[in-house]
């Protein structure tokens, strides 16, 4: 089996290829230091030259709509005609828990995986979509993300961190032994509020920024599961957080 990463450079695509090569998987990563890039076509047809199955974990800075949806839908268009060429079987998309329901979808960067999941299933390449909740590792970038002025604002809304390696893990099962057409969600072991999570990473960092509770613009469970899903083994590294 060969198996193309888009994104293949990146935080999640090194530790899949890592992965699946443990399995004796060849793997071709995907990335801009590779010559290949996604979006202008570059290096994509040599890319895909006896590939399988291509594993879409691309990502951008985007988080106007207008940016997210075109780099996401440009992505999925040129994958697929780039990969229908080459004869690829099969197109694994990462998404996110949360972001295909209509109540959940106003921020521009959730449009585009909003459109990103729309363009795969449309797409003439049997796909699954992997959707996962908020990284544990990154709660602390998502912190910064919410600090204005100094101080935390965080809504009282639902999040349930997932442990990085597990939703490596569930990728390369996709990869390895599940049919095309999958769409399945994987969150942590534990939910909590956005404001208590913040609250105690903060103190266990020894960071003395303010949490300010808001008022959330979604619904409060829009970003975790509703429905069946994937619960990880893996639990926050930081004790005592009250859960929701």
């Amino acid at each position: 089996m060969k198996v193309f990463i888009a994104g293949g450079r990146g935080r999640v695509g090194s530790r899949l290829a890592d992965n699946l090569e443990t399995k004796g998987i060849e793997v071709v990563p995907g990335g801009l230091e590779d010559g290949v890039d996604v979006i202008s076509g570059k290096g994509l047809a040599e890319g895909l030259v006896g590939v399988d199955t291509i594993v879409n974990v691309l990502n951008t800075p985007r988080f106007d709509a207008e940016g997210a949806i075109s780099f996401f839908e440009g992505a999925i268009d040129n994958l697929t005609a780039e990969g229908e060429r080459a004869g690829v079987r099969h197109h694994i998309v990462l998404s996110i828990v949360g972001v295909g329901e209509g109540d959940a979808s106003e921020i521009g960067y959730y449009l585009g995986k909003v459109a990103q999941e729309k363009a795969v299933r449309s797409a003439s390449i049997p796909a699954t979509i992997i959707r996962a909740t908020q990284f544990q590792s990154y709660i602390p970038v998502l912190i910064d993300q919410h600090t204005v002025d100094g101080k935390v604002l965080a809504p009282r809304s639902f999040i349930q961190p997932v442990d990085l390696e597990e939703v490596i893990e569930l990728l390369a099962e996709a990869v390895t032994t599940l049919e095309p057409g999958s769409d399945i969600e994987i969150a942590g072991p534990d939910r909590f509020y956005h404001d208590d999570l913040f609250r105690a990473t903060l103190a266990d960092r020894g960071d003395d920024r303010e949490v300010v509770t808001v008022d959330g613009q979604e619904p409060l469970d829009a970003m975790v599961p509703r429905g069946a899903y994937r619960t990880g083994t893996v639990r926050y590294p930081i004790a005592g957080i009250p859960t929701a």
